[in-house]
Parts: structure tokens; sequence; C-alpha cells
């Protein structure tokens, strides 16, 4: 759940984490509702792309604000899609609901852990760089052009 200390200042970014909250609330309820593989792995593709598309948002106005750790930035949302791509892997390679459930389990600590966990730290590093009036600027009209 979205809790406003999880801000970082920047509206579209802040709305758009707020959407990974729902998309991993999405993933929650799947699982709890015993849900179709169908229906979990269209979920996954769901947030797979979405995360790529926060990152890369994300990404383009550090770079757009000069933030000194965006390398460092960069190889950590690398490291968060590959996991993402690995448990989708190992969920649809899954022979039955045992495994598939320790693989939905796994996905549920991993995006709990990241997403507080990366909001807080490693997102809120970049806050002084971001939380100009020009990059604020910059940030509504990606936002704007991305949602077209």
């Amino acid at each position: 759940m979205w809790k406003p200390e999880y801000s970082v200042g920047v509206g579209p970014i802040d709305d758009q984490h707020q959407r990974l909250f729902q998309l991993f609330g999405l993933l929650m309820d799947s699982v709890h509702n015993g849900d179709t593989e169908s229906t979990l792995d269209r979920i996954f593709v769901q947030l797979r792309g979405y995360v790529t598309s926060h990152f890369r948002f994300e990404e383009r106005l550090m770079r757009k604000a000069g933030y000194v750790d965006l390398d460092e930035h960069e190889e950590l949302h690398d490291k968060i899609r590959e996991n993402l791509c690995e448990f989708r892997s190992r969920f649809n390679k899954a022979q039955d609901d045992e495994t598939r459930n320790a693989v939905v389990d796994a996905v549920v600590v991993f995006l709990n852990q990241w997403l507080v966990g990366h909001i807080l730290g490693e997102d809120k590093r970049y806050m002084p760089y971001l939380n100009t009036p020009e990059i604020q600027k910059i940030a509504a009209t990606y936002y704007h052009d991305e949602k077209g």
C-alpha cells in the first residue's frame, strides 16, 4: 500500500510509484483469490512492462538533471528487470501448484522489499536533483507526452 512518506516530490514519478503498488496489490489479490496461471502470467507481463516504462521515465529525468549516480541507479534497475523476467520464467516452467506458489511467494517478498526499499533508499537520493522547477516542468511534459 502506498504511503505519503514514499513520495519523492516529483508528481509523475509518485503517480507511477503508486501504480506499481496497485499492480503489486493486483498480484497479491490474484494469488489470494486462486486465479488461474494465465491470469497471474498476464499480471507478470503487465508489471514488467510498467516497471520498464517507469524506469525509462525515471532515468530520462535523472539524465536531464545530471544525477551523479545515474549509472549505478541504471544498474539497479537492470537487476530488478532481470529478477522480474527470471520470476516469470520460473513461474511458467513450474510443473505443479506447489512450485508455482513458491515462485509467487518469492515474487511477493521481492516486490515488497524492492518497492519500499528502492523508493525509500535509492529513489530518495535523487530528490535534490529532480526537485527543481526546471526538472519538475520537464517531468510534467514527459509524463503528459507518454500518457498521450
